[in-house]
């Protein structure tokens, strides 16, 4: 195959670290992981394991003009385009307005938002020289119902806003534009985010959640990552503005769906 270059935000936990996984089992990719903490890019090499040669992890903070700068320079610097970008990157911080205070609400709309915004515009250039480029962004389906975080809604609403606006305006330097919107995925962000704070509360929390989905099950990252697959693939040449639901039906949860039992 020949050689294509991917990069993906919030490579090094969560749906973000699921994608890098599929991506590097193609050894002519290159890959790199753009995550703001170095905690968290020493746990995903634990978790890799030996690392293959077309992965490069690339420590920064999305919502920091600086830090894309620098990373935009560094990839200018290493490659001619760029064929796909995950923003995968994300924080939640639970509550309404009334617990929610300003500083929560702007670091929620910062790394959610305006970090897609400011990565997506930073590369531009080299998403415009790979002639076909595919951008896919990781909402969820708190942006089509509220969910149990104000700001954390309210970002990933305007994140489908600006997947639908960049898709209309990137079409015409052939650039696709998606968004995957997932329901309750099993990852880190709940104890990392300090929802939960032990293992114990977040398999309850999951459990509880589990019993309300039609399908019965809570998700799992690498199935959220099949679907950015595909739509970073030529296979989905012609689909950009779309807004994907993956979330085992829990949106379609409703008085008149039973709840699963108990096991």
């Amino acid at each position: 195959m020949s050689k294509k270059v991917f990069v993906v935000t919030g490579g090094s936990s969560g749906i973000g670290l699921a994608v890098i996984r599929k991506l590097i089992e193609e050894p002519s990719y290159h890959v790199i992981s753009f995550s703001r903490s170095q905690e968290k890019i020493e746990r995903a090499l634990l978790e890799l394991g030996e690392i293959p040669q077309n992965l490069k992890f690339y420590e920064g903070d999305v919502c920091n003009e600086n830090d894309c700068h620098r990373f935009s320079d560094f990839a200018k610097k290493n490659h001619n385009f760029i064929n796909g970008l995950v923003n995968a990157a994300g924080v939640l911080t639970q509550g309404g307005i009334e617990n929610i205070n300003f500083i929560q609400w702007k670091y929620n709309l910062d790394v959610n938002l305006n970090g897609p915004y400011l990565f997506t515009q930073n590369l531009l250039s080299m998403l415009k020289a790979a002639k076909g480029a595919s951008i896919v962004n990781v909402s969820s389906i708190a942006s089509l119902r509220p969910g149990r975080s104000v700001a954390y809604s309210v970002s990933k609403a305007g994140l489908d806003m600006l997947t639908e606006y960049l898709a209309g305006e990137l079409a015409q330097y052939k650039i696709r534009v998606n968004s995957v919107n997932p329901g309750f995925i099993r990852t880190n962000i709940h104890i990392d985010n300090q929802i939960v704070s032990t293992n114990e509360e977040y398999e309850a929390m999951a459990a509880e959640i589990a019993r309300r989905n039609p399908l019965g099950r809570a998700g799992e990252a690498n199935e959220v990552a099949d679907l950015i697959m595909f739509l970073l693939n030529d296979k989905s040449s012609w689909i950009t503005g779309s807004i994907f639901k993956i979330d085992g039906g829990t949106l379609i949860e409703n008085d008149f769906l039973p709840i699963q039992k108990k096991s």
